[in-house]
Order: structure tokens, then sequence, then C-alpha cells
């Protein structure tokens, strides 16, 4: 049988302070002192040395005052670790849990697997190299180099002594040491509380439900609304004229149903109570944007007429001025001559020369009438007589006896009349 001279499994060696081994390993020496062998003077020094390293380990070597920090002798000889409580906090860092030494930890702290960390609780947050304090966003805290502080908004500010107080945007409130006040002006009352300063007659009241409309004749809440009691304000039978799709709750309609009058195509007459619902009957005809109402005129009696002119007489200036001509003519080279001859005086002689008051005789091609020898014949003019005056003359008529229809609808608009019910 061989035999193995030593063990090829390398033996984990504790390692000294300095890393230095001490002696051969465990298998090389048990091989120097089995059975048969001779031990030399040197394996018996490694040997020596070997088990020198748990006297030292225990603190028990010459020059040794007990086991290192930390560490210290049961009764029983073993090596412990040295456990206690702190005298100045009454607890120990370190304790033995499942033969696991481990860390005691105290509040706030945590152990993970990548070692001992500050517990997050509310308002903290750690980082991987620090622990900040944790701000609610919008909650009036702002923290930076400084530290925390309170961050002021609108009405809020520091003094010069670095307090928080209020600031009042106007006179209406102060503020003094002993706290906020509203400043009381018309209308605001301060007494346990602040209220609304009421006139006493003023139609509005207070209580603890609040401010409210004292009601009177006429007027009422409705659906917390300030409304007018249409039963107080307008009585049963009123009419008034609407304009409108629907007709409203508590009215009716004014034609002649339900106990209301019918005014449809009728136009309204004032009277008196007695004269109430009175009526001729009779009502307006037509498409809405044509109504009409067509009278007969009274018959006249006469049964024929006619025109009589009375006679006029007419003077010499009334009559149309005008002249004759003379019934005897002349010829142009010869004149005319009177029948009588002034004192035998040729002078006389009325000649042709001035032809002003005579007249030439045309025919009908409007070329002057030439006898057989070429001379024009010519007439005299008598004197002018007459003015063109005017005239008149009277009358007298006799009316036949008829009617006329008239249409005496005025312009109008329509709406239609509804009756209190």
């Amino acid at each position: 049988m061989k035999e193995t001279l030593y063990s090829a499994r390398i033996q984990t060696q504790q390692a000294l302070s300095n890393e230095k081994g001490i002696g051969p390993e465990t298998d090389k020496l048990k091989y120097k002192f089995k059975e048969g062998s001779i031990p030399l003077q040197i394996d018996f020094s490694q040997l020596i040395d070997i088990a020198d390293v748990g006297r030292k380990a225990c603190g028990l070597a010459p020059q040794q005052n007990g086991p290192g920090t930390g560490l210290t002798l049961g009764d029983d000889g073993t090596l412990n670790l040295k456990m206690g409580i702190i005298d100045h906090n009454n607890s120990s860092p370190l304790k033995l849990e499942q033969d696991i030494l481990s860390v005691s930890l105290g509040r706030g702290l945590t152990n993970k697997s990548d070692g001992i960390s500050v517990g997050q609780g509310h308002g903290i947050t750690v980082y991987s190299q620090s622990v900040a304090v944790k701000l609610a966003a919008n909650k009036g805290l702002v923290v930076d180099a400084n530290g925390i502080a309170i961050k002021p908004g609108d009405g809020i500010a520091f003094n010069s002594e670095g307090a928080l107080e209020a600031t009042p945007a106007d006179s209406t409130i102060t503020v003094d040491s002993a706290g906020i006040k509203v400043k009381a002006g018309r209308g605001i009352t301060v007494g346990n509380g602040l209220e609304v300063h009421l006139h006493a007659n003023g139609g509005i009241g207070n209580s603890s439900s609040g401010i409210r409309i004292k009601t009177g004749h006429g007027i009422k809440i409705d659906n917390d609304q300030v409304a007018i009691d249409p039963n107080t304000v307008l009585p049963k039978g009123m009419i008034v004229m609407f304009s409108g799709s629907a007709i409203p709750q508590g009215w009716l309609l004014c034609d002649g149903t339900k106990g209301t009058p019918n005014l449809i195509d009728r136009f309204i007459l004032g009277g008196t109570i007695a004269n109430i619902d009175g009526t001729n009957g009779k009502t307006a005809t037509g498409q809405s944007n044509a109504k009409s109402f067509v009278v007969n005129s009274n018959e006249n009696s006469t049964k024929k007429m006619d025109v009589r002119v009375n006679e006029t007489q007419l003077n010499i200036k009334q009559i149309p001025k005008h002249k004759h001509i003379q019934g005897g003519g002349f010829t142009e080279n010869t004149g005319l001559r009177y029948s009588a001859v002034l004192n035998n005086d040729l002078n006389d002689e009325i000649n042709n020369k001035d032809l002003n008051h005579y007249r030439i005789i045309y025919n009908t091609t409007e070329e002057p009438w030439i006898r057989s020898v070429n001379y024009n014949h010519w007439w005299p003019y008598t004197s002018s007589t007459g003015s063109s005056e005017g005239h008149d003359h009277t009358a007298s008529t006799t009316l036949p006896a008829h009617t006329h229809q008239v249409d005496i609808v005025p312009p109008y608009y329509i709406l239609a009349f509804i009756m209190k019910s």
C-alpha cells in the first residue's frame, strides 16, 4: 500500500496581521510525527510555533495583557466577542443573533443588502450620498443651503426681526399685537363676529340663516328669488296685451271661452263699469297682414243730379278783343279815297303808301291774291273793340241717391289680449 506523504488539498491558513504563515502545512507536519518516524528538532520547533499562535490569539502569551480589542476569554477558555453596554446611552452597538455578529440598529436605521442606511420616513429623502428633508409640493415650505423656511404668500411677510406676520392690503384690515381685525365701515358692525348692519325699516332682515328680504304686500320669495305676487298685484279679470308664443300660467286668451270676452279682431272702447261687455257684434276680417272692416255711408234720398248754368249778359269789355274787315277793297297802285273830299283837298286822300292798317288777301296757296293785272288788292280794318275780360256763371246741382264703402281699419300691429284668471 502506497502511503500519502501529504494531502494535496491546500489548507486555508489563518493569516496574521503581517500576512506571514507560521510553520509548514499541517499534513506535512503530521507526516513527520507519524508512527515510526523520528521528528527532528525543527519539526518540534514548528509544532511549538503553530501552538503558540493559538496562545497569542487568546492574548495569553508573555507581554500580552489579554485578548485583543473587542475580544474576551470565556470561562470555558474560548475566545469570544466582547459584548457589553455603552454607559452613556444604555445600548450595545453589536449583537449576536443566530451565531452571527451583527449591528444592533437603533431608531431611524435599517439594514439592507448593501449595508446600513437611514430609514426613510415621512419628510425624509435618502439619496446615495446624503439625507435631505422632503417637502410636500406647494405647501408653503422651501429648503435650500440655508435650511428650511416658510415660503410667504400673498398677505404674509417677514418683519425686520424675522417673524412671520400678516400684511393688510388696505385700511379695511388692521394688524397689531391683538391680531388681525376688520375695520368696520358703513353697513358693517363688529359684535360677537362680523355682521351686516341693517336699517331698522329698510326691508332687509338678518338671522342665523343669513340676510333676507322682508316681503310685504304684493311681494313674495319664489324659488329663492324675489318676485311679484300676481294674485295680489294683478287682480282677477285684468286684461293686458301680450306678445309671446305661449300664454303665461294664470292667464287666459280673450277668445270668448272660459269666461273671457272675445277680443279677437276687435278694438277696445273705453266705458264705465256698467258698460263692460258691451259690443256691436262685429269683427275685422281678412288674413293677419290684411285685416279690414268696411262700412257703407248713409244713402242720399235724392234720385238724380243735374247742373244748370244761369244766364249771363256780356258787356263790351267781356267780349274777346277783335276788329272787322271793311267790305270795299282797293288796289295797291291807286290807293283808297273817301267818298267825300274835304275842302276839295286831295291831301285827304288815303293812299296805300302806309300799309300798317291794311291786310293783304292771300289765296289758298298763301300767295298774294293777284288779279289779271299784277296788283294786290287791299281791304282796310275797322277799329278794334273788346277787352277779353273774364266773366262767371252761377249753377245749381242735385246729388242722386247713393252710398260709399269705406275701409276704416287704421295702420295696425296685432297683439293678443289675455285676462288674469
